[in-house]
């Protein structure tokens, strides 16, 4: 494996902490792709004062586009660099089987892998295994069923209120700064097949069944 990570980002307050990420480490990914929709004004000018005016994200390879179009896909499948850390537009789903075989599309999911797939995983974790997870994949056409390069598990956080907005956010960040510190010597490995298990969108009833579940 290609021991050099770069990042794709979009408008999102998750981009914007993955890349405080690698200030914080001191490591700028080998070139940024980011989406630019300008949906989050905010959002936008705090990723683009980073980018531009943090010393080691300078002279770095920014690729600028408005959606994740055909001209991503190519500028991808050109491009020497194999792995890319993924912080997408929420929905967005890669489809190119091409892009997903020759690349590593590096995505951390808020779950144990095989065990929980889909969104909002994170509140049947809790209450199916009393636990916190986040996965490193590489992702695949499967949805969320690439190889694992490592998973980790977390304590509940203190404000339950915010399990999946900022606590989300801050364990893939943990998990980030891992995969950054470690990936030359990481090793991704198939998942376990396992009867098919996706939990879809949490309804509010089974969000507050998880917290009282932690309160337990």
């Amino acid at each position: 494996m290609n021991k050099s990570l770069s990042i794709i980002i979009s408008n999102n307050l998750r981009s914007l902490e993955y890349l405080n990420v690698f200030q914080k480490l001191k490591k700028a990914p080998k070139k940024i792709i980011y989406i630019n929709d300008n949906k989050n004004i905010l959002i936008r000018k705090k990723i683009m004062k980073i980018i531009f005016k943090e010393k080691i994200f300078k002279r770095k390879k920014i690729f600028f586009s408005q959606k994740f179009s055909k001209n991503i896909i190519r500028y991808l499948l050109r491009e020497k660099e194999k792995n890319f850390i993924l912080s997408l537009p929420h929905g967005e789903i890669i489809k190119n089987n091409n892009l997903l075989i020759k690349k590593n599309l590096i995505h951390f999911h808020p779950g144990r892998l095989p065990l929980f797939r889909g969104a909002t995983s994170i509140y049947y974790s809790i209450l199916r295994k009393k636990e916190i997870c986040c996965s490193a994949i590489i992702m695949s056409s499967n949805i969320d069923g690439g190889d694992v390069l490592f998973y980790k598990k977390f304590p509940f956080p203190k404000k339950t209120k915010d399990i999946d907005k900022k606590y989300d956010i801050e364990i893939r960040k943990i998990c980030l700064e891992y995969l950054i510190n470690k990936f030359k010597k990481l090793k991704s490995k198939p998942q376990k097949k396992i009867n098919k298990l996706h939990y879809y969108l949490a309804h509010p009833v089974i969000r507050k069944l998880a917290v009282i579940k932690m309160k337990s």
